[in-house]
């Protein structure tokens, strides 16, 4: 089960680690633009797995979430 947010957050890193490989090949291409675009992917990914982490605890938990609404 996925929500909207962890498509697109896996879309986009699908999308940045392509451009990074791209990025790689060309051998005009900038050290810095290289950097950031790590960090850009090492950003997404914090932020993809924390999201999974705080979302285990509701998924697991026996009735979901309809006991945040009581």
């Amino acid at each position: 089960m996925s929500s909207d947010y962890e498509r697109d957050i896996a879309k986009l890193l699908v999308e940045k680690s392509l451009e990074l490989e791209s990025l790689k090949k060309n051998p005009q291409t900038h050290a810095f633009k290289i950097q950031t675009l790590v960090g850009e992917i090492e950003a997404l990914q914090a932020v993809f797995e924390n999201y999974n982490l705080g979302m285990n605890y509701f998924r697991r938990a026996k009735g979901g979430r309809a006991g945040l609404r009581e």
